[in-house]
This record gives C-alpha cells, structure tokens and sequence, in this order.
C-alpha cells in the first residue's frame, strides 16, 4: 500500500480461506438479490526497523439487518507485534476486542492515517467480489 516515514504498510488477502465462507441468505426485501458467498480476510502489515505490526482482519456480519450497511467495512480481530528476525507465527498475538478501548481507539487511528479507512475498506470489497464473481463465471464456462 505505501512506505511512510521508514515503514512499509501492505495488505495481503486470503483468497483461499475456505474456513471463513458465510452463507448469507437472501434478503426478504429484494429474495433476487444474493449477497456475497464469502467474505475474505486480510492482513495489515506495518513493517519498520525495529518490528512490525500485524492486523488480522476481516468482514463480519453479525445480523442480516446490517448487511446492506456494513457488509464492506472490515473489523480487526487480532493484532501481533514481531520483532525483527521472528518468524511471524511465533509472535504474541492478542484478541483485538481484548484491547484497552483507548488503544483500540490509537490503533484504528493509527491505520487510519495510513490510508487503511472506510474507502480501503470498500475498494477491497469490491475487488474481493468482483474477484469471486469472475471465478464462478470461470467455472461454469468450463463445466460446458
């Protein structure tokens, strides 16, 4: 995404989660509208010199009231630190929601200056769905 100040800020997306696939039904308004069949999970990572920071993330739905609302904003839901020459998968992890509510508040903050925001957010939504879509079309095609 960017190098800021020394630091370099990049987002992977897990494509092939197949633990984190959510069947959504379709909503009672509109039953012709079907939402997405899998919302993806990212990682934040904020590399500098003396560590980095990494945010698991993801979209998460908890009713079906709010998707047509909230179905592209993405929620943290574990932050590690890693320090220099640790591999990441033995760093401390913690529960993001386990955080002091005033560091939860400095972190959002923090990637939000870095351009990790609402439009990120939705951008990588989109790209995320119109990836799914294109891999169903890919597949029907071939099952002709």
């Amino acid at each position: 995404l960017a190098n800021v100040d020394n630091e370099a800020v990049v987002s992977t997306q897990s494509t092939g989660d197949l633990n984190n696939i959510t069947e959504l039904t379709p909503s009672e308004e509109d039953p012709e509208e079907t939402p997405p069949q899998y919302l993806p999970s990212f990682i934040i990572d904020i590399s500098k010199p003396r560590g980095k920071l990494l945010f698991k993330c993801n979209y998460h739905m908890s009713t079906e009231e709010q998707y047509v609302a909230n179905v592209d904003q993405y929620v943290i839901s574990e932050v590690a630190f890693v320090r220099p020459g640790q591999a990441d998968d033995d760093a401390f992890t913690t529960d993001f929601g386990n955080l002091d509510l005033v560091l939860i508040r400095e972190f959002e903050n923090y990637l939000q200056r870095r351009g990790i925001d609402a439009e990120f957010s939705s951008a990588l939504f989109e790209m995320s769905s119109a990836l799914e879509h294109s891999n169903y079309v890919q597949f029907l095609k071939n099952v002709r």
